[in-house]
C-alpha cells in the first residue's frame, strides 16, 4: 500500500536533537500537533498499542495521558483541541478500522466512526475538524481494492455522543488507484470536503458541498500523474479563502511534488515542492505555510541499503526555509510565534519560534581532489557558527566539525574517506533551539 510506503518514509531518517529542544516523546518519531484557545501545545502519537496524548503543563515539562487501547501499529491521522478538548482520530495499520478518541467528561472515550470491512475494501487518509461547540466532523472514503470504486462520507458527533453518517458519493466515484485522502472543512455551519484522486494517469482533487439536497464537486485540481501520497490538509485563511495542500506520486516524472491549491471565486493551484511529503498547512493571516519533508533517497547514491536523509521544509510564498531532519507538524501560535514539531534520536522535540521562520541556510560543496570544501551562508545571521555533518541514507550520521560565520558565511575543508556522501549544515537558533539546515542534495562522489 502507498499509505504504509509513506508511514515508513515517515521513520527511516537520520536527524540530530536541538540544544534547546523540549523532548515530548522520547524513542517516537511521528506525531500531530495542536494548541489549544491559550496557546498550550499538546501532541498525539501511538506508542505500541497505546494512544498517548501529552500537554505541555511548564517550561521543559510535559504531562504524559494514556488515553486509549489501539490495534497495535496503529497511526494517528489527525488531531485537533475545540471547544470540547482533544480529538484524535486513530487507523488501524491494515487501514480497516477507523477510531475517533475525545476527552469526555472527566475521562476519555473511544468510538469506531468505520470498521468491520469486507476483505476488499480499505479507508482512506481521514480528515478532522471541529464545529464551534468542539464536536468532531470526520471526512473518509472507504475504497474497494478489487474495482477500484470509492464511496466520500463524513460522520458527525451531536452532544449526546451520537455519531451520523452521511454518504457524499453513492456510485463509485471516483475511483482510484489507491484510497482517496479526504478532508473537512466548515464554512460556518456548513460542511464542505476536499478529496485527491488519482486513476488512469488522471489526477483530481475536487471540493464537494451540500447542494439542493446532493452534493456538488467543484474542481479545485487536475493533470497528470499516478495518485495522491498520504493526506490531504485544508482549511479556511482568515480571509475567507479555501486553501489545499497534498503530496502527488508522478512516477512517469520521477517526481513526488507537493500542491497548494486556493480557491476564492475561482480555484488555482501550484507545485510548491517537486519531492517531498507534506504533514502539515498552517493558516495564519500573512498567508498560507506548507510543511513537507524532502528527501535524498541512497538509489540517488547508488547504495544498495535502503534509507533516506529527510530536510524538512517551510513553504511560504517563494520562500523556503529548511530544518534539520523530519518536520512532523508546524501550527501557528499566539502573538504570531511558530510551533515546531521534530523528529530525531531523542524522539519527538516540540520548539516554539517566537515568530515565522525566516533564517535560511545555504550549502554547496566541491570536491578540489585533496579535500572537499563545504562552503555556504545563514543569510539575517552575521556571527555564530554552523555544525557540519556527513551523511549516508541507511548509515548513522557523523559529525565533522564548527565553522564559524563570517558576514553570515562559512567555509570548512573536509577529507572523507568514504564515498558517494552528503553533506548538511545546521545552524542553531539561540533564543528558540530551532536547528535551521541546508542538506547538499548533489552526493560528492
Amino acid at each position: 500500500m502507498i499509505r504504509s510506503a509513506a508511514l515508513a518514509f515517515a521513520i527511516a531518517f537520520v536527524a540530530a536533537g536541538g540544544a534547546s529542544a523540549e523532548v515530548v516523546a522520547r524513542g517516537v518519531q511521528d506525531g500531530y500537533l495542536s494548541l489549544d484557545a491559550k496557546g498550550t501545545p499538546s501532541v498525539a502519537f501511538v506508542r505500541g498499542s497505546t494512544l498517548v496524548v501529552t500537554t505541555r503543563s511548564a517550561a521543559g515539562r510535559w504531562t504524559q495521558a494514556r488515553v486509549a487501547s489501539v490495534p497495535a501499529g496503529s497511526t494517528v491521522t489527525a488531531f485537533a483541541i475545540g471547544a470540547a478538548g482533544p480529538v484524535a482520530l486513530v487507523e488501524s495499520v491494515d487501514t480497516r478500522t477507523l477510531l475517533l478518541v475525545r476527552r469526555h467528561s472527566v475521562g476519555w472515550q473511544t468510538m469506531h466512526i468505520a470498521g468491520a470491512l469486507a476483505p476488499q475494501f480499505r479507508l482512506g487518509w481521514p480528515g478532522l475538524a471541529l464545529d464551534h461547540a468542539g464536536l468532531p466532523i470526520v471526512a473518509y472514503t472507504r475504497w474497494n481494492g478489487l474495482s477500484l470504486n470509492s464511496r466520500l462520507l463524513f460522520a458527525r458527533v451531536d452532544p449526546r455522543g451520537r455519531i451520523t453518517t452521511k454518504r457524499i458519493t453513492q456510485e463509485g466515484f471516483p475511483k482510484s488507484l489507491v484510497p482517496p485522502p479526504a478532508a473537512p472543512v466548515l464554512f460556518g455551519d456548513t460542511v464542505h470536503v476536499v478529496e485527491a484522486y488519482g486513476y488512469r494517469g488522471v489526477l483530481g482533487t475536487i471540493e464537494w458541498y451540500p447542494d439542493k439536497g446532493t452534493w456538488t464537486g467543484f474542481g479545485l485540481d487536475a493533470g497528470l500523474g499516478d495518485y495522491p501520497l498520504g493526506p490531504v490538509f485544508a482549511g479556511l485563511s482568515p480571509g475567507g479563502a479555501l486553501n489545499a495542500a497534498w503530496t502527488d506520486s508522478l512516477i512517469s516524472f520521477g517526481s513526488t511534488p507537493v500542491t497548494l491549491a486556493v480557491r476564492r471565486k475561482f480555484a488555482s493551484s501550484k507545485f510548491v515542492l517537486d519531492r517531498a511529503l507534506v504533514t502539515s498547512l498552517a493558516l495564519p493571516p500573512t498567508g498560507p505555510e506548507v510543511a513537507a519533508n524532502e528527501w535524498v533517497g541512497s538509489d540517488d547514491l547508488g547504495l544498495t541499503r535502503s534509507g533516506y536523509v529527510w530536510a524538512g521544509t517551510i513553504v511560504h510564498g517563494k520562500r523556503h526555509i529548511e530544518l534539520d531532519g523530519w518536520l512532523a507538524a508546524l501550527a501557528v501560535a499566539p502573538h504570531g510565534a511558530r510551533d515546531l514539531l521534530l523528529g530525531g534520536p531523542e524522539g519527538l522535540r516540540w520548539f516554539r519560534a517566537p515568530r515565522r521562520p525566516v533564517t535560511k541556510v545555504t550549502i554547496e560543496a566541491t570536491d578540489q581532489g585533496d579535500g572537499v570544501v563545504v562552503e555556504g551562508r545563514v543569510r539575517a545571521t552575521p556571527s555564530g557558527s554552523v555544525t557540519l555533518y556527513r551523511e549516508r541514507p541507511g548509515e548513522p550520521r557523523k559529525a565533522i566539525g564548527r565553522a564559524a560565520l563570517s558576514g553570515g558565511a562559512f567555509t570548512f575543508t573536509d577529507h572523507p574517506v568514504t564515498r558517494p556522501l552528503l553533506y548538511r549544515a545546521v545552524y542553531t537558533d539561540p533564543v528558540s533551539g530551532v536547528p535551521y539546515a541546508a542538506l547538499l542534495r548533489e552526493p560528492i562522489r
